[in-house]
């Protein structure tokens, strides 16, 4: 339990720019820095918007970039309300100063009462959302309209692979049924062309092009002439056209003769064998001419197109290079011109492939009523600007929202700002649609510097572009009103509240290194002003760097890494140590209070997600440094899920020797390299299953007994139910590979187990099928990574946007951005739609293609920049850079690298020794380190008056009862795990067998098996068979327990309520099971919980309370009778009968509890 915060006690009142920002009259767009409060400004905003006579909580809508954000706001939000009810008048009056507002007592009135009035607005609370999860609500609200169909749903990663996959298919098949040989060979073209996986996001481009292909001024076939005006052709271009550059008036031709005029003055052989293509080459007609140019351009050019034996020819005639580059010139005119002819012949069956792919692709998403992000915002954009009902729709939202304020508003794209804009503020700033007479506001919020999600199709254009849209539009009202207050007020924030100056000031010498042109920016931002706090900012060698070693060549022998490079697996053993060596030594941090740092004030962050992240996870867990894991990893990834799909495959397909080998030696089975050799050598051809079965002996007995069990249930078990079983069952699963792998395992399973639910919602639950299912894609787990845990986080960049840490490293600060791979290139039309382009080589590019890659490229070096300042700005104390040096960087430190740019901030000298690094470069420096235990001697004595320190007498009250099911304050046994679409079906599962427990005891034991499949086949029609019976086949294991059966035979009680005086405390609550004799009185509660214990030391501290109540209330019932408590967990199902001396040890905690209820 956390604990309870601190009413009133501390106020940040805003200033400068904060607080002219929160003024809820004007339209705002505000700059802000990173760590300059713009949650605070943002929070204290809606505050006073909400203090506004005239604005409910349904008028305001907030929207964020992330789901974190949008809860770490609400939260401040309703925080600050429920405090502002219990304040006294001075204190209260206090904080609406600190943030602008007015505190007469009529204000003071209103802000005791916004709290209620957000509890009781619409939906239960302010509506702060990210812009998806707003885009859902309005075609929710407003489907029909939206032409969605009923039962539309978000489509996931695999349900996106899967559907490629059928969509393909379908047309195939489609298209020979037809026989249509130029579809089908067109796509044959491409795939031999790219490949299958560029094949794929070709298509699925195309197919997230709809704008492309749809609505007015849409791309349908023919494709020809709109491919031919794309690359800068007339639309009724050809080949034929090329001629008319080779006229004698249209080529230089005087240059060529002058260029042939000193071949001949040299009169060598050399120039004999120039002379005869060239004269040939000019006596031919302009059709022959653009046949034969090839032969022309070898004559006079070489390779890299500069003129041959130019010193030689110059002799001749001193312009002779002169003549020759206009020759050429003209020559590469031409060539272009063949290259985007051979490209119009390319994109032509590329673009009609893709086109047909796409109209495919959105039928059958309909058809299977799936919708992606882009869909969703697409679809809002489209409800509220383009549809017939648009103009009621935004007449609706204009009654409902009269403020909208917007955050990280440089990562909103292109279509996210037609929604705010057109959709949700058009009629703002015009009156139109207006029910009330109040103001209606905007409120912007971002940061150009920080624009660094242009892969989702943001840019720092869109947010400058809707800047000076705003601002025209309001200069315009204000000048027809003569009220300057009308205008946009354009405001920036620059002090941080979360950096040290020392780590501001290198930002800002980074950002005046690099130039602010390079970063995008129109001019130099303004300097930052940070904490006044120790700071250190360290480069530490890049490993490779003047090493001659040969870095990671102790396992480069086949170990499981061998295939990385050495020095990132140097790198992530050296960030390892260091993180141990801090840890161990301590390290100085002065933020808050001096202290020594613990594990969770570390960030690590990479510049993309790839391998050198798993590899700094690997080692800190094997330094034994504490670790969450990477933020986001692909599901199909991590050794516990591929250890349990391996058992799910060995019962699909037991042959299969790779899968059954790894089965073996996985935590599951426990066999040793050594086990797998000894018992697993056979002859050639013979399967390994049916090897170990004709040879099994006493070692190999308890593995091939587990695999039977395995196959005897997965006949029976859906995939959920048999993942649960080999994690809790007999197996212990988890235990085994949490032990082997760390618990960083915990998380893959859990996602599994969701995974294996939501496909159980989707379809009909088979093996198969679910392994087909999991197979198709990877499945993105992302791990919330703004938590408390005390524990290293390791992220990309991108996924640290909105949090911050004491001390932050950038791990792979070396590596070069030209070696990464280029975003796809696509050309935009003359209606601004985008145009996707196939994978090209070099020479296949023409002039449009070229530009655009040109412009792309600048755009990608710009947003690399950027990137960098938001990993610096993550530094709350301490900042640390380094990386590592591929064999392709030849022992230089790649000159585009964020760690070649920020070493030139340092002196060049020396440096310092380091016994890690080698060597360290560093400037500022931290505070001394405090004493590794800060209370070293007893706290001075304070007297306090004897008021307040003698105990006030309680007032009387009357009994309070006390349910057994609510004491103490233990968590319940299984770590939180997110939500899956299968909880719901999951929980109902639990309903059902608890209903049988409760019905068939009643029933004589031979017609048990009989009426439960009867009533579950009644009572759950959705489920298939063999889920019915496991459902039947558990609750009988239940009732035939030789030890417990009598509680559910004859006599026996079912949902009992009871209630005691124990002490001075009543007592009451429901037993699941009871059953009452002369001598003794048994009962049973039921727990369904995912993960049962293992033994009786594992049950969660509140379930022994809970039964300790129970015996202790029967004991007072039925004085002088034996009683007997136990708990059934049904998940497995198994029970644990409760030992007297296991509960008498809960006696002090009930009375804890007691004595906390009293109070």
């Amino acid at each position: 339990m956390s604990a309870p915060r601190t009413l009133g006690k501390i106020v940040h009142p805003l200033h400068g720019n904060q607080m002219h920002a929160v003024d809820p009259d004007r339209t705002v767009w505000l700059s802000a820095s990173a760590g300059t409060g713009k949650t605070q400004v943002l929070t204290s905003r809606v505050l006073r918007l909400l203090l506004q006579p005239d604005v409910e909580p349904d008028q305001i809508l907030c929207l964020t970039f992330t789901k974190a954000g949008a809860a770490e706001m609400a939260t401040r939000i309703g925080e600050k309300l429920a405090d502002w009810v219990r304040m006294d008048d001075v204190t209260l009056a206090t904080h609406l100063q600190a943030i602008g507002a007015p505190f007469d007592p009529v204000a003071l009135d209103r802000a005791r009462s916004r709290f209620a009035a957000v509890l009781d607005c619409p939906g239960g609370g302010l509506r702060i959302e990210t812009i998806h999860a707003f885009s859902q609500w309005l075609l929710s609200a407003f489907p029909e309209e939206a032409g969605l169909r009923p039962g539309a749903r978000a489509m996931e990663d695999r349900d996106r692979d899967l559907l490629f996959r059928e969509v393909l298919i379908d047309l195939l098949v489609r298209a020979e049924s037809a026989g249509d040989e130029a579809f089908i060979d067109a796509l044959a073209a491409l795939s031999l062309r790219m490949g299958e996986s560029d094949l794929a996001g070709f298509l699925l481009r195309c197919a997230s092009a709809q704008d492309l292909w749809t609505g007015p001024g849409g791309w349908q076939p023919p494709l020809r002439p709109r491919i031919n005006r794309l690359l800068g052709l007339p639309a009724d271009a050809d080949r034929s056209m090329l001629a008319a550059h080779f006229t004698d008036r249209a080529f230089p031709v005087v240059s060529l003769s002058r260029c042939l005029d000193a071949l001949r003055g040299w009169a060598t052989k050399t120039a004999d064998g120039m002379i005869a293509p060239i004269a040939t080459w000019l006596a031919a007609s302009p059709e022959e001419r653009a046949v034969s140019f090839d032969a022309l351009e070898r004559a006079l050019f070489t390779k890299e197109s500069t003129p041959k034996y130019a010193k030689n020819l110059e002799k001749q005639d001193p312009d002779y290079v002169s003549h020759a580059e206009d020759v050429g010139e003209a020559l590469e005119a031409v060539r272009d011109l063949v290259r985007a002819f051979a490209l119009a012949d390319l994109l032509d069956p590329a673009l009609t492939v893709g086109c047909r792919f796409a109209r495919a692709w959105q039928e059958a998403k309909d058809r299977e009523g799936f919708i992606d992000f882009d869909d969703q915002i697409r679809a809002a954009a489209a409800l509220l600007t383009e549809r017939a009902p648009a103009d009621w729709i935004r007449f609706k939202l204009d009654r409902r929202f009269d403020h909208v304020l917007v955050d990280e508003a440089q990562d909103t794209n292109a279509a996210q700002w037609r929604i705010v804009l057109d959709g949700l503020t058009g009629d703002f700033f015009t009156g139109a649609g207006k029910e009330t007479d109040g103001a209606r506001t905007l409120f912007v919020v971002g940061d150009y510097k920080q624009a660094i999600f242009r892969f989702q199709g943001t840019s720092p254009e869109n947010f400058d572009r809707a800047r000076r849209r705003v601002e025209n539009e309001l200069l315009s009202l204000a000048r027809m009103a003569d009220d300057p207050t009308l205008e946009l007020l354009d405001l920036g924030l620059g002090r941080s509240f979360r950096s040290s100056q020392t780590i501001l000031s290198f930002v800002d010498r980074a950002i005046a290194g690099i130039g602010p042109a390079r970063l995008g920016l129109a001019a130099a931002p303004e300097l930052h002003e940070g904490q006044i706090l120790p700071g250190l900012v360290t480069l530490w060698q890049p490993v490779g760097l003047g090493e001659t070693a040969e870095l990671g060549a102790e396992d480069d022998t086949g170990g499981d890494e061998g295939w990385l490079a050495g020095t990132d697996r140097e790198l992530a053993a050296r960030i390892a140590r260091q993180v141990r060596q801090w840890l161990d030594e301590g390290f100085s941090l002065s933020k808050g209070r001096h202290r020594r740092a613990t594990p969770g004030d570390v960030m690590i962050l990479v510049r993309k997600r790839g391998d050198l992240a798993g590899l700094i996870v690997a080692r800190l867990h094997a330094e034994g440094v504490p670790v969450a894991g990477v933020d986001r990893l692909r599901l199909g990834a991590p050794l516990a899920v591929k250890d349990m799909i391996a058992a799910l495959t060995f019962c699909v397909q037991p042959g299969d020797d790779l899968n059954l080998a790894g089965l073996l030696v996985s935590p599951l089975i426990g066999w040793s390299q050594q086990d797998l050799l000894a018992h697993g050598y056979r002859g050639k051809g013979v399967p390994l299953w049916d090897h170990l079965r004709a040879t099994e002996n006493a070692q190999t007995h308890g593995a091939l007994t587990r695999l039977r069990e395995l196959l005897s249930r997965a006949d029976f078990a859906p995939p959920a139910a048999l993942l649960t079983w080999i994690l809790v069952g007999p197996w212990q699963g988890r235990k085994a590979l949490v032990a082997r792998l760390g618990a960083e395992a915990n998380d893959p399973i859990d996602e599994l187990l969701n995974a294996a639910m939501a496909y159980a919602t989707a379809h009909v639950p088979s093996l198969a099928g679910f392994l087909h299912w999991f197979a198709a894609g990877d499945g993105d787990v992302k791990r919330e990574a703004g938590g408390n845990a005390d524990l290293v986080r390791v992220m990309t960049v991108h996924g640290s946007k909105g949090l911050q840490a004491p001390i932050v490293i950038l791990a792979d600060a070396a590596d070069d951005p030209g070696k990464s791979r280029p975003a796809p290139v696509v050309l935009m039309d003359d209606g601004e739609r985008a145009v996707p382009l196939p994978p090209l080589r070099k020479d296949e590019k023409p002039l449009p293609v070229r530009s655009a890659e040109e412009i792309a490229r600048r755009e990608e070096r710009e947003e690399h920049w950027r990137l960098l300042y938001v990993a610096m700005t993550r530094a709350e104390e301490a900042l640390f850079v380094t990386g590592s040096l591929g064999p392709r960087d030849k022992g230089e430190v790649p000159e585009e690298s964020w760690y070649a740019e920020l070493a030139r901030l340092l002196p060049t000298d020396g440096g310092l020794e380091d016994p890690i690094w080698t060597r360290r470069w560093e400037e500022g420096a931290l505070a001394p380190l405090p004493p590794k235990d800060p209370a070293t001697g007893p706290a001075p004595s304070v007297v306090l008056p004897d008021e307040l320190v003698r105990a006030i007498a309680p007032e009387p009250r009357p009994l309070r009862p006390l349910a057994p099911s609510a004491l103490g304050e233990d968590e319940a046994p299984a770590p939180p795990t997110r939500p899956g679409p299968g909880a719901r079906n999951a929980a109902r599962r639990g309903t059902l067998l608890h209903r049988l427990l409760e019905r068939l005891p009643d029933l004589a034991p031979e017609a048990r098996a009989a009426s439960a499949m009867a009533w579950v086949r009644r009572m759950a029609t959705d489920l298939p068979e063999n889920e019915q019976a496991g459902l039947v086949d558990a609750a009988l294991a239940v009732l035939t327990n030789p030890e417990w059966q009598d509680v559910f035979g004859p006599g026996s009680l079912a949902e009992v309520p009871i209630a005691a005086l124990v002490g001075p405390r009543l007592i009451n609550g429901t037993i699941d099971r009871l059953l009452i004799t002369a001598q003794a009185v048994r009962i049973v509660d039921f727990k369904t919980d995912r993960r049962p214990p293992e033994d009786l030391d594992a049950i969660p501290t509140a379930y022994l309370r809970q039964m300790a109540a129970y015996v202790a209330a029967m004991r007072v019932i039925h004085p002088g009778k034996r009683v007997e408590a136990a708990l059934l967990y049904t998940a497995t199902p198994r029970l644990f009968a409760l030992p007297d001396e296991l509960l008498a040890a809960q006696k002090l905690g009930l009375a804890e509890t007691e004595e906390s209820f009293s109070g």
